[in-house]
């Protein structure tokens, strides 16, 4: 059993609750209620649907809350094109301006704070010197609470070492950008939290010009263009307050928001992109991500080989390939969505729990080459499953949308690959509710384990692979929610888990494929699966009805239509006759992603199919020229480059 702390996106009321693990919290109990916004399909028809699911917020800890943070002294900086001013607290006659020497600023629980203006500097762990860059490094050596306040324009790094207290960063129209290559733009050391607190009304800005093939001049090469040792945490001035806006660019050296621990984003309006294409990830952490709330825009250009842009990865270890070295981390590995507004445009993956080592460590309950050293450990972590290495994706409200751009390849004799998934968990995937947009050069859904869909709207398309791909032993099962899956690119298909189970018991859903599908089996919903023959043409209208002609499944089919379709709907009732037709006209009703969720009035078309009927000794109906399948084949990639 594990004990966490829970949410509600717009109350955010916190309180103790017990839970099991993720096996056994697939339909957890509702909390949370989240809003769509219009989204596009592959074919350009929007949709008018407004997701109203409820779902459990999860990941919560007290010491996220920025108004549980209390500081024992604050040190407000001012930036002047390249020159600093500091001062503590309300001592705004003691300005200290940075300089070459180390100079103190005052002192907070009896520490001393220096400020000191840095030039590019190797690390030399003998002599206890970090690596530095051009600009001001700001120290800070005891263990108080200490909140900065960065505001104005800077030219240059700024560094914030604090290696054994929590901090908060207010960024008060603070706008830095590193000098001539130099980075990270903004690096703290503290390996606890590290607020980075926006205000409301404030626009702030955070710039690393450096580029890969520099190196040769980067003394300081953390992998971050914001980079923290420890928990990063993005949050407005209060949990019930909205923040501000951040934006954050990586101009083509690794990526633009790293931590070593993990990453939270509460209510502020975060822009990160990776405008060159020599850059790698968006934002990527070592143990996890968790997307609470507010608006984030990640755009990845990024197009190394084997390494192209993600908008979020959890690594689950630490691996940095440039210096070659590996030290791993038991435990974590996992993204937890609970509310937002999400858009990710990127060459790669859109989110990813990734852990390289997954296959030979997910499930051992024998591994524990280290303790989990991060600060989830001793609360949401604890006692849970999650201390051995579990890259799950959990998504629990929110308005997603994910657009991946690249071709999908892989190269055998070099082991590079590109694939361009939408959402990707080594483990299982999770989604309870939110509304999810995915269109993809690869599978819009992808599991090492199992996907369980409870609740929640999403639309998956993928154009070279799999809609919803689940590669465990448990499959696909779906409970609930609005699903329209597209995968027609032969060999592919909308839902595919081999031969393992497709079980479909509640929710509404249409999955169009090839010929190539994984067979519904075990289902309590009725389920129909029936060839193109009889549901028609593209950009045309087809529809289940009773006996009276009143329909109880209608979907307007998009500009391709692939052979096979799957369908189920509530509506759909065992030991009941229905007919499919095809061409109808409908009027009225609602639709997501041209699957009506409110059913309208039909008129017309063609009798296709008389004899669509479930028993409940029967619930999966297959037309006799749908054929049947063991289970879907994997397509072959190109070898690519």
């Amino acid at each position: 059993m594990k004990s966490k702390f829970f949410v509600t996106i717009f109350a955010i009321v916190f309180f103790t609750s017990c839970a099991n693990s993720v096996d056994e919290t697939k339909n957890s109990a509702a909390t949370v209620i989240i809003s769509s916004s219009s989204l596009i399909t592959d074919d350009g028809s929007s949709t008018n649907y407004t997701d109203e699911t409820e779902a459990e917020a999860d990941g919560y800890v007290s010491e996220d809350l920025y108004e549980n943070f209390t500081a024992d002294g604050t040190v407000f900086v001012n930036f002047l094109g390249t020159s600093v001013n500091a001062y503590i607290d309300n001592d705004s006659d003691s300005v200290v301006t940075a300089k070459t020497e180390e100079t103190s600023i005052g002192k907070i629980s009896g520490t001393k704070v220096t400020i000191l203006l840095s030039e590019n500097t190797e690390e030399d762990e003998d002599n206890d010197i970090d690596a530095a860059s051009n600009g001001v490094i700001l120290q800070y050596k005891g263990t108080g609470k200490v909140k900065y306040v960065l505001s104005g324009d800077y030219t240059g790094t700024v560094f914030i070492k604090n290696k054994k207290a929590d901090a908060a960063v207010v960024l008060n129209n603070a706008n830095i950008t590193s000098e001539s290559g130099a980075g990270p733009a903004l690096r703290f050391s503290s390996e606890l939290r590290t607020f980075i607190v926006i205000p409301e009304g404030t626009t702030n800005s955070i710039t690393d010009t450096r580029l890969l093939n520099q190196s040769a001049t980067i003394y300081d090469t953390k992998k971050g263009s914001l980079y923290a040792k420890g928990a990063l945490i993005f949050t407005g001035e209060g949990s019930t307050v909205s923040g501000g806006n951040l934006s954050v660019e990586n101009k083509g050296y690794k990526h633009a928001i790293y931590s070593k621990d993990y990453v939270r984003i509460e209510n502020v309006t975060l822009d990160v992109s990776v405008s060159g294409t020599t850059g790698r990830d968006c934002i990527r952490a070592l143990n996890a991500v968790i997307i609470d709330n507010g608006r984030i825009s990640l755009t990845g250009n990024g197009t190394i080989t084997d390494d192209e842009s993600v908008g979020i990865k959890v690594e689950g270890e630490d691996a940095d390939e440039d210096d070659l070295t590996l030290e791993y981390t038991s435990g974590a590995g996992f993204v937890i969505i609970n509310g937002g507004s999400i858009e990710i445009k990127t060459v790669a993956k859109g989110i990813t729990a990734h852990w390289k080592s997954s296959e030979s460590l997910i499930g051992d309950e024998s591994y524990t080459e280290t303790a989990n050293s991060s600060l989830l450990y001793s609360t949401f972590l604890s006692g849970t499953s999650y201390t051995c290495p579990n890259p799950y994706v959990e998504i629990n409200g929110g308005t997603i949308s994910i657009t991946t751009s690249g071709t999908p390849y892989e190269n055998t004799s070099t082991g590079e690959k590109c694939s361009p998934e939408g959402i990707e968990a080594k483990s299982d995937l999770i989604i309870n509710a939110g509304t999810i947009t995915l269109n993809c050069t690869d599978d819009a859904l992808n599991a090492g384990g199992a996907i369980y869909i409870n609740g929640g709207a999403l639309y998956a398309y993928s154009s070279e692979n799999d809609a919803i791909d689940a590669n465990g032993s448990k499959g696909i099962t779906i409970t609930g929610g609005t699903i329209v899956a597209i995968g027609i690119n032969t060999p592919e298909c909308a839902f595919d888990c081999d031969s393992n189970p497709l079980k479909i018991t509640g929710g509404l859903l249409v999955g169009l494929g090839t010929n190539n599908y994984t067979e519904p089996k075990n289902c309590s919903q009725s389920v129909g699966v029936i060839s193109n023959s009889y549901y028609g043409s593209a950009n045309t209208t087809m529809a289940i009805t009773d006996s009276s002609g009143n329909p109880v499944f209608v979907y307007t089919l998009p500009s391709s239509v692939g052979t096979i379709m799957i369908l189920s709907s509530p509506e759909i009732k065992t030991g009941t006759t229905y007919t499919v037709k095809s061409g109808v006209t409908a009027s009225g009703g609602t639709k997501f992603h041209n699957l009506y969720t409110d059913l309208p009035s039909i008129s017309g078309g063609t009798s296709t199919l008389s004899t669509f009927k479930t028993t409940s000794s029967s619930l999966v109906y297959t037309a006799s020229s749908a054929g049947s399948n063991t289970g879907a084949k994997e397509g072959n990639r190109p070898s690519g480059r």
